[in-house]
């Protein structure tokens, strides 16, 4: 493995070190299960991370759970090695070897080539022994290769309806996006959407010791 395991495990904030949200962690989960795609744009420290740490810990027992997040460094081949390394554990009927898969990855030069890839993994998703499936990539603003979101493009497009792609970025990814508002397949969630609520901007105070109508 030629990256840290961290990249493919959600994050795990200390105990009481983040503020419950209920509502919102419910209005993700009713999503899934009913979009192939969940947005989730928008600027640094509105909590994208935090919201979705919380919506895996309450995922219906059995589902599966991928998760990569991403890095300024990272190339399309490594980030595909972190896909591929975050299903492991569902022991996915693959075609083909992961590590074959990555290799032609690397020689993957054209779009038909990539959508050929994406095809081998939708296929082994698809054909997984579990009933849901997630797959959530972090701060996929950090990533500029256009390769990557030709990718992305293709495993949205068919991917299986037992599998949801999350996604969180600061930034409206260069996707097909128009195409999939108008067929309903996505679920987006923006900084008014990431708001504290009244009740919630309360309990923070109070945490804090302040008065209630501080």
């Amino acid at each position: 493995m030629s990256f840290a395991r961290t990249k493919i495990q959600p994050p795990r904030p200390r105990a009481g070190s983040l503020l419950e949200r209920p509502l919102l962690v419910q209005r993700l989960l009713d999503e899934l299960p009913r979009r192939r795609l969940v947005l989730v744009c928008a600027a640094a420290g509105f909590g994208k991370t935090s919201a979705l740490t919380q919506v895996i810990a309450r995922l219906d027992p059995g589902t599966a759970c991928a998760w990569v997040s991403c890095d300024e460094t990272d190339t399309p081949v490594q980030l595909l090695g972190c896909l591929l390394a975050a299903l492991e554990p569902y022991d996915l009927p693959w075609r083909s070897e992961p590590d074959a898969l990555a290799r032609a990855a690397a020689e993957a030069t054209t779009p038909a080539l990539r959508k050929r890839i994406a095809a081998e993994i939708i296929n082994a998703l698809d054909a997984a022994e579990v009933p849901r499936g997630v797959i959530v990539v972090d701060d996929l603003h950090r990533v500029d290769a256009p390769a990557v979101y030709d990718f992305l493009d293709a495993l949205i497009e068919r991917l299986s309806p037992r599998w949801t792609l999350v996604l969180l970025s600061r930034r409206e990814p260069p996707l097909a996006l128009p195409r999939l508002r108008a067929l309903g397949e996505v679920a987006e969630f923006d900084m008014d959407d990431l708001r504290l609520t009244r009740d919630e901007a309360r309990a923070i105070t109070a945490a804090g010791g302040l008065p209630p109508d501080a």
